[in-house]
C-alpha cells in the first residue's frame, strides 16, 4: 500500500457470521479498500481472517493484527495477507499507519471487546474496561461474599480473584506505558515520530492494584481455607476448585499432584479400586474440581479413596471401554501404622506404599524412570 499524505476515510466496522472471532476495519485508500482484520476475545483460533475475500472481493489489502508480538517502539506484528509469499508477510506498525495517513488503532488483546471496536471512530480516546478474565474467577468473589470481611476465607479468596483481575490486564498495562514513554521514539525513513504517531489504543484496562500479600496467614492457614471449601457440597465450591486449579495454586489444595493408572498396565490397580466407592456424578464435590470437564470429558464414574478420601476419575476410550483411572494424591497419607512395602509398578511409572495394617496407598512417582525397573511390581521392604 502507498503512503498516505493525508488521512483517509475510515470506512466502518464489519464482521462476518461465518468467519467467528474477527472483527474487520476498512480504510479508503487511494490504492483501494484497505481491510485490517482484528481478533477479539471470543477468537478460538477456529477461523481464518483471510476468508474475508471471499465475502468482501472489493478489499484491495488485507492485513491482520497479530494478537501477540507487540515490539516498542514498532507496535505490533502486522501481517501482509495480499502477499502470496507467506515468509515475506511481516510488517512494522508503521506500513499500517503510514497506509491509512494517521495513528492506527490497537487494542490489546485482554480488551479486544467486539462492542467496543465496532463503536471507536478515529480520533476517539481510549475506552477503559474491565479486561477478559482467564480463568473466570467470579466465583471467587461470590463464595467470598458468605464470610466475613477479616476471615480468612474472605481474604484469601479475594487475594486471587484480585491477582487476577491484576495480571488480566498486564498486556494493556504494557501497550499503555509504550505508548507514552520517552524512551519509546522512533525513527522513520522520513523523520522522527512519536510512537504515538502511528498507533492509538481504542482500549485500556481498569487499573487493579496488585493485592496484599497474605504472608501473615502462613501456608497452613491458607490450606484450612481450601479443605473447609472442598468438605462443601455445592456446586459454587466445586468452580472455586476448578478456579484455583485453572489458575495455578493448586499447590494449597488438600489433593494436588495428578497421576494416573491405566488398565493393563499397572499391576496393583485391581488391588486399589477394591477401596474405592463411588460418588454419584450428579452430587456436587469440591474434590473432583481437578477434573474440569473441559479437560476430562471422557469421565465415566467418579469414584473416592476410603483411606484417604482422594477423587478418582474413570476414564473411558472411544469405544467405551475403560482405559485409565486419574487420582489426585493427597499431600500426606492418614496412617497410623509403619511403612510396609514401598511397591514400584509400571515400570517406574507408579508407586505404592503399603502400611503395616495392609492398607494400600498411591504415592507420587519421583520421576518417570527409576534405573532398572521393569514393568512387574518391585517390592522395597
Amino acid at each position: 500500500m502507498p503512503k498516505a499524505t493525508a488521512p483517509v476515510p475510515y470506512l466502518g466496522a464489519e464482521t462476518f457470521d461465518l468467519i467467528p472471532g474477527y472483527l474487520f476495519l476498512n480504510w479508503g485508500t487511494a490504492a483501494g479498500v484497505l481491510t485490517a482484520a482484528y481478533a477479539t476475545t471470543d477468537n478460538n483460533g477456529w477461523s481464518r481472517s483471510d476468508w474475508v475475500r471471499d465475502l468482501k472481493p472489493e478489499t484491495k489489502c488485507l492485513i491482520q493484527v497479530a494478537r501477540e508480538g507487540f515490539h516498542a517502539p514498532d507496535g505490533p506484528d502486522v501481517i501482509d495477507l495480499s502477499i502470496e509469499d507467506a515468509h515475506d508477510r511481516g510488517r512494522l506498525w508503521r506500513y499500517y499507519a503510514r497506509a491509512i495517513g494517521q495513528p492506527a488503532p490497537y487494542w490489546p488483546k485482554d480488551v479486544a471487546f467486539e462492542d467496543l471496536m465496532t463503536a471507536w471512530r478515529p480520533g476517539h480516546p481510549p475506552v477503559t474496561t474491565t479486561p477478559v478474565l482467564s480463568p473466570d474467577v467470579s466465583p471467587l468473589l461470590q463464595m467470598s461474599a458468605l464470610y466475613p470481611p477479616d476471615s480468612p476465607t474472605h481474604r484469601v479468596l479475594m487475594y486471587y480473584y484480585l491477582r487476577v483481575l491484576h495480571d488480566a490486564g498486564t498486556l494493556s498495562r504494557w501497550a499503555a506505558e509504550a505508548a507514552t514513554d520517552e524512551h519509546f521514539q522512533a525513527f522513520d525513513e522520513d523523520h522522527p515520530a512519536a510512537f504515538t504517531d502511528r498507533l492509538v489504543l481504542g482500549a485500556a484496562a481498569i487499573d487493579v492494584p496488585q493485592p496484599k500479600a497474605l504472608d501473615d496467614l502462613g501456608e497452613t492457614a491458607i490450606r484450612a481455607v481450601f479443605a473447609e471449601i472442598s468438605s462443601r457440597h455445592d456446586t459454587l465450591a466445586v468452580r472455586v476448585i476448578e478456579c484455583i486449579h485453572m489458575f495455578g495454586a493448586e499447590h494449597h489444595l488438600p489433593f494436588a499432584a495428578i497421576d494416573r493408572y491405566r488398565v493393563g498396565e499397572t499391576a496393583m490397580l485391581d488391588e486399589w479400586l477394591k477401596q474405592l466407592d463411588e460418588v454419584p456424578i450428579h452430587v456436587p464435590d469440591p474434590r473432583f474440581g481437578h477434573f474440569a470437564p473441559k479437560y476430562y470429558p471422557q469421565v465415566q464414574r467418579r469414584l473416592v479413596d476410603r483411606a484417604t478420601g482422594a477423587p478418582v476419575v474413570e476414564l473411558v476410550d472411544f469405544h467405551g471401554e475403560v482405559e485409565e483411572y486419574v487420582t489426585a494424591l493427597p499431600r500426606r497419607l492418614p496412617a497410623t501404622t509403619p511403612l510396609a512395602e514401598l511397591i514400584i509398578d509400571n515400570g517406574g511409572h507408579s508407586l505404592w506404599v503399603r502400611t503395616g495394617d495392609g492398607t494400600l496407598y498411591p504415592a507420587r512417582a519421583v520421576s518417570t524412570t527409576w534405573p532398572g525397573a521393569t514393568p512387574a511390581p518391585t517390592l522395597l521392604r
